[in-house]
């Protein structure tokens, strides 16, 4: 690792003039080489790190520059950035090191040292000379937390008001959805500067929280022990009134509240470093008897009690990663286990406090949460008793509701599609990939874990509702192989089908985006979207089948979760028509929006036909259990949306024969079987009607159509 940094080095930092600046200081290049190591230990820059194994020479510049920032705050020496001498007291060194800009690492450290050291006094004397109130200021500018003056906000209601009443705002929001960019395909922003300028914010963040950390209570604590509890009442004398009130009053609980209702174990692990530094200091905070409060109360009658809420919903997701897909190809993420370890104290400290604090108040004081109930794979105790000779749909019954409870198991699940010897026993677009891929290749180590940390944030950041809603089956033994369903979205020609997805991660993953093909061409018969060929081409800027502007393109921070939600909010959209290229001219106009709603007929029709109809008859064994249940619960609006195009149909079948001139199009031509199309559409209503209730018996009690409200001490 040493010799490929000293290769790194010098490609780099001899140009940002990093070197030169370390070397002033009487230092070695042996001692830069450890500074930097550790630097990328803490987390900035290991992300392009694997760009340099593959002999990209921009991005070992790149990394270059981004290393220098880091350990020296800036790649140059700065008159205005001046060192304080030795006579400067405490107070004047942490201010003058908290002032400059930008923040260094060194100073930092520093400044968290001369915190860490300093008596109840000493810190007293720190808030007096402002060192609390610039460390909160710095983590609401590190943060992002700048909130717009409420003076402000309906100034610009104002202006977006007369923008909608001008047109204009209705010329802006018909370009939205559509699969294909309007105007340049020249990037409109750089990635890379904004991808360093973001790591950059987000160190700074963390140096700060340390800081903040080690004046509240210490730093690096140490929650392994109960030292943190032994602790006498003199340790905290610094915590008055003016102390407390400078820390609630600042952006901490707000940036808690942000980060911690993340549920993507992928994300997580990609910020691992600034999560530690959050939990770390909410723990240290929770030591503080008057800081307690602000954890467990929620800031705002829309949010969620830190402490009782998210912080073990947090716990419980990060959790769950390690049995993820157990079995997969390789070994979970050690680095991420040992987080997951430090979370799990750091949570235990912040719960055992809330339930401590809350345990001297009476009952009715305390903090209301709903406490979710667990769930059980495929028990369908939660749900109401409906015979299965009853075809009326749910009556008086949330539909919406019952959707997610009854699919939610089934959401992300695992199936054989590898047999004997390695051979794939389902058809599957990218087999002669899976043949030339050896998924136990050291090499692939990498992208093992990688794809295997985006799965584990599957369950909680997929869609799931009665509206829209993908699924994910992954096989049992290979994690890289995976087969997709994607509901259509309401109000739109996809309204209800099941559209299948193959996906395969190629050995060079994440720096190049996963293949994906469309499985739902009704045999190769149908072009379902002008991005959707019926040979299972997908056309899309992220998987780089279709030209678009840089940022629009996959990159190694992208993932498969972006690929999902691309193809159904980019694809599976509202006014497909206007996705084929040049066809936007047409978009508002009369002329247009006719071509449009006879293009959705023959969308509509297909999504019955291939989507509906035939995923019901020949669905995917892999893929059984969910479309029996999404076709059953939703089979009412099904039915409905059948009998609407029937009517349609004839409606415009007997226009068109009146009129020659409804019968041009632009590149297609709209062809009307009314007989044939209506005895198809007929049957599948039949069928629907016909549909066995697929639950042996279901039950759903009154208490679960509300969550509990109770309060409670369990956490």
């Amino acid at each position: 690792m040493q010799g490929v940094l000293q290769e790194y080095l010098n490609l780099s930092c001899t140009k940002g003039g990093c070197w030169d600046n370390f070397q002033n200081k009487d230092s070695s290049k042996s001692d830069f080489l450890v500074v930097c190591s550790s630097t990328l230990n803490f987390g900035l820059g290991r992300r392009k790190l694997g760009c340099l194994w593959s002999g990209s020479r921009e991005a070992v510049k790149s990394t270059g520059r981004l290393l220098g920032r880091a350990v020296m705050g800036t790649t140059i020496s700065s008159a205005s950035s001046p060192e304080p001498d030795d006579s400067a007291t405490v107070a004047e060194r942490v201010v003058m090191y908290l002032e400059q800009k930008p923040l260094r690492l060194h100073n930092m450290l520093k400044v968290t040292k001369l915190i860490n050291d300093s008596t109840t006094d000493e810190k007293l004397h720190l808030h007096e000379r402002r060192v609390l109130k610039l460390l909160c200021d710095l983590i609401a500018e590190c943060g992002s937390f700048q909130k717009q003056p409420i003076a402000q906000q309906p100034q610009e209601n104002d202006r977006r008001r007369r923008r909608r009443n001008s047109g204009q705002g209705q010329a802006l929001s018909s370009q939205k959805g559509v699969g294909y960019g309007h105007g340049s395909t020249r990037s409109r922003w750089d990635i890379e500067r904004a991808v360093e300028e973001r790591l950059a914010r987000e160190e700074h963040l963390i140096w700060v929280l340390n800081a903040l950390t080690a004046f509240v209570f210490c730093a690096n604590p140490d929650f392994h022990d109960t030292d943190f509890i032994r602790l006498n009442d003199n340790a905290f004398t610094h915590m008055t009134p003016p102390v407390v009130k400078v820390v609630t009053d600042s952006a901490i609980v707000a940036l808690l509240e942000y980060h911690l209702n993340n549920d993507s174990v992928f994300d997580v692990s990609e910020h691992m470093e600034l999560y530690q530094a959050l939990m770390e200091t909410a723990a240290a905070m929770s030591c503080i008897p008057e800081l307690v409060p602000y954890l467990v109360k929620p800031p705002r009658p829309d949010s969620k009690s830190v402490a009782k809420e998210l912080v073990p919903r947090f716990r419980d997701i990060m959790d769950a990663y390690p049995n993820s897909f157990k079995g997969h190809m390789g070994s979970p993420d050690f680095r991420l286990v040992d987080f997951i370890r430090r979370i799990d104290r750091y949570s235990e400290v912040i719960i055992t406090a809330a339930r401590q604090y809350e345990s001297n108040l009476p009952s009715e004081q305390r903090i209301r949460t709903a406490v979710a109930r667990q769930r059980v794979p495929n028990s369908e105790s939660s749900l109401s008793r409906i015979s299965d000779e009853d075809s009326t749909p749910l009556d008086g019954v949330d539909v919406g509701l019952m959707y997610a409870r009854v699919l939610k198991p089934f959401q992300v699940q695992s199936h054989r599609f590898i047999g004997d010897y390695g051979k794939l026993v389902i058809p599957f677009t990218f087999k002669k990939e899976v043949r030339n891929i050896n998924p136990f290749s050291p090499s692939l180590k990498e992208r093992t874990k990688r794809i295997a940390k985006e799965l584990a944030s599957m369950p909680n950041t997929l869609p799931l509702n009665a509206s829209n809603s993908i699924f994910v089956c992954v096989d049992e033994g290979r994690c890289d192989i995976i087969k997709v369903l994607i509901s259509g979205p309401d109000d739109t020609p996809y309204q209800n089908g099941l559209f299948e997805f193959d996906v395969f991660f190629p050995n060079t993953y994440p720096f190049s985006p996963p293949k994906c093909a469309f499985l739902t061409t009704g045999a190769g018969n149908v072009r379902f979207n002008p991005n959707l060929y019926s040979d299972g081409k997908i056309c899309l800027s992220i998987l780089g089948t279709w030209e678009g502007r840089p940022e629009e393109k996959w990159n190694p921070y992208c993932s498969l979760l972006q690929v999902l939600i691309s193809i159904q909010g980019l694809i599976f959209v509202k006014e497909p028509y206007f996705n084929e290229p040049g066809f936007e001219k047409y978009q508002g106009t009369e002329k247009g929006e006719d071509y449009s709603r006879r293009y959705n007929m023959q969308i509509e029709h297909a999504t019955l036909s291939y989507a509906i109809r035939d995923q019901l008859r020949n669905g995917p064994d892999h893929f059984k259990e969910v479309i029996h249940r999404h076709f059953w619960l939703k089979r009412k609006a099904i039915i409905e949306q059948a009998q609407r195009w029937l009517a349609e149909m004839r409606k415009d079948f007997a226009e068109s024969e009146k009129s020659s001139k409804r019968k041009d199009s632009i590149n297609f031509e709209t062809i009307y079987q009314p007989q044939q199309q209506e005895r198809t559409i007929q049957a599948l209503i039949d069928e629907l009607n016909a549909l066995q209730c697929p639950f042996d018996h279901v039950k759903m009690d009154d208490e679960q159509k509300v969550p509990n409200e109770e309060p409670s001490l369990d956490v």
